[in-house]
């Protein structure tokens, strides 16, 4: 299986396209997302207060791996990422709180994590997302 976040098979060097051009994609898709769906709901920015809110449950996943000996017991947590993105932004009904691309941006992360060295690499491409929203204008 190829690795998602690393170049090679040892995971020691992270994918720079993730930490570069895709996370500056990424955050450009959060600030200007697609407005209109073909459910028809409304599909707002991604605002500052939202992206902090899963950055810093992101950044206090990554501080509780520190504390633990065996990264399965963190890693149910992680993968529950996905249930609160898809809370803030349902695909039927309730009003989205996020942009579906932010929704696609956790799960595609999220589904890739296999292990501890993975989550570290995604969390090192949260924190370039949060940086290129940050210098293209997210508010």
């Amino acid at each position: 299986m190829e690795n998602y976040f690393y170049e090679d098979a040892k995971k020691e060097i992270v994918r720079e396209a993730l930490l570069t051009g895709k996370a500056k994609d990424w955050a450009k898709k959060f600030i200007n997302p697609e407005q209109q769906r073909e459910s028809g709901q409304r599909n707002p920015k991604l605002t500052s207060a939202q992206l902090r809110r899963f950055h810093i449950e992101a950044k206090a996943l990554e501080e509780r791996t520190k504390n633990v000996d065996d990264f399965s017991k963190i890693r149910p947590l992680i993968k529950m990422l996905k249930s609160k993105v898809a809370y803030a932004c349902p695909t039927t009904g309730s009003e989205r709180k996020v942009p579906i691309e932010f929704r696609r941006y956790i799960e595609e992360m999220v589904d890739n994590i296999a292990d501890e060295r993975d989550f570290k690499a995604f969390a090192l491409c949260f924190e370039a997302v949060v940086g290129f929203f940050y210098g293209e204008g997210g508010r």
